[in-house]
């Protein structure tokens, strides 16, 4: 009596319902990409690279004091703090879930936004508006 093909069957049978089960595992903790606006955003690709090269000729820069709880200054091209509206978002590089939003506040020439962040890898995006100008920059940080 041979057992090897019955075994060859069984270990296929073992081995793909596992695969199965992994996939499944996987798809049920994937949220989707971070922006699925994709196409608006190559349509918008000209408006934004001009908006980079009047933030370079504004010589805006961002200077981060602090991480958590943040604190930070927007300087001019001769060192002047600049006052005016920054929204920060901090987002997790793979998951939505503990992803948030901030306006920060701005006291004494610096701006703050309290915030609890877990350890680990994080994407900050910044925004500054003033006067109808726009600044924007992006920074990775990794908590520990």
């Amino acid at each position: 009596m041979k057992i090897w093909p019955a075994a060859v069957i069984l270990s296929l049978s073992v081995f793909v319902s596992i695969e199965i089960g992994l996939v499944r595992l996987a798809a049920r903790g994937f949220e989707g990409p971070d922006d699925v606006n994709y196409y608006k955003m190559g349509l918008e690709y000209s408006r934004e690279l001009e908006r980079q090269k009047v933030q370079r000729d504004n010589g805006w820069r961002l200077e981060v004091l602090q991480r958590a709880p943040l604190r930070c200054r927007l300087l001019s091209r001769d060192g002047s703090v600049l006052q005016g509206q920054l929204q920060v978002a901090f987002k997790r590089p793979a998951t939505r879930s503990q992803d948030q939003r901030l306006d920060a506040g701005f006291a004494d020439g610096v701006y703050s936004a309290e915030w609890q962040p877990a350890a680990g890898p994080w994407l900050v995006d910044f925004q500054f508006a003033r006067d109808g100008q726009v600044f924007r920059a992006r920074q990775r940080w990794s908590l520990k």
